[in-house]
Formats: structure tokens, sequence, C-alpha cells
């Protein structure tokens, strides 16, 4: 049960993450990077976009059906191993972007976004959470 509510827990940081940078976009408010590097840098970047969706915008869909995905596989148990496979499959696909992400921004931007990285972090601990998870049901 402990990693269920870790899960949540994360998926809920991560979508506050997400949904600030959401936040500033439609407020027209610069990012202010607690670490002193120019976010804009980052989220203005040609890689900010993924067939025309920004990626802030990603990130909250993406945490909130995490986030959904892990309440149907607690508030459900008979639908409890689809609900951890669909965690599973989500999360290894979201680590995988943002591995790439993180490449990007560190390899052709040479500059990086705080909160980008912090939402990377977030989708890898989802991750390894969901690993996890996953041997626990099945």
């Amino acid at each position: 049960m402990i990693f269920f509510t870790t899960f949540l827990g994360l998926g809920i940081l991560g979508l506050i993450d997400a949904g600030y940078l959401v936040f500033r976009r439609t407020q027209k408010k610069p990012l202010v990077c607690p670490l002193d590097h120019d976010c804009s840098k980052v989220t203005e970047s040609r890689w900010s976009r993924v067939l025309g969706v920004r990626n802030e915008y990603l990130g909250v869909l993406f945490y909130a059906g995490m986030v959904a995905a892990i309440l149907g596989a607690l508030l459900l148990p008979v639908w409890r191993p689809a609900f951890v496979l669909l965690v599973f499959i989500g999360t290894s696909i979201g680590v995988l972007y943002s591995a790439f992400l993180v490449a990007v921004q560190f390899l052709l931007i040479k500059d990086y976004c705080f909160y980008c990285l912090v939402s990377a972090g977030i989708t890898f601990l989802l991750f390894v959470n969901s690993i996890t998870l996953l041997s626990s049901v099945h």
C-alpha cells in the first residue's frame, strides 16, 4: 500500500510542477529559476512542443492520467492489475521522453529549466515506483 501512496503523492507533486508552468504561461509572466538559469531558453526552444502541443500541457495530462490511474487501482481492486500495467506503460513512455528532454537541455540548448528537471526527476521516481507496483500485483 505504501507504493500506491507514494505514487499518488509523486503524481500530485508532478501535477503541481507542470500546473505551475501552465499557470505562468497563461499569466504571460517569465519563469524565475531558483538556480539562476534562463528557464525561458528551454521553455521557448524548438523542443518545447510536440505536434504543436506545449510540453507543460503534456505534463499536466501525463500527471493527471497517472493520478487517475493509481486512484483507479486503489478504488477498483478488481481492475488493479490493468491499472498498474497502464501506470507502468505510461511511466515508461514518460521516463524515455523526460530523458530525451534532459539530454536536449544539456547537449543542445546548453542551459536548463529547473522546473523541467524537477519534472524529469518526479517522472523517474514514478517509473521506479511503477516497477515495484507491477511486481506486487503480478
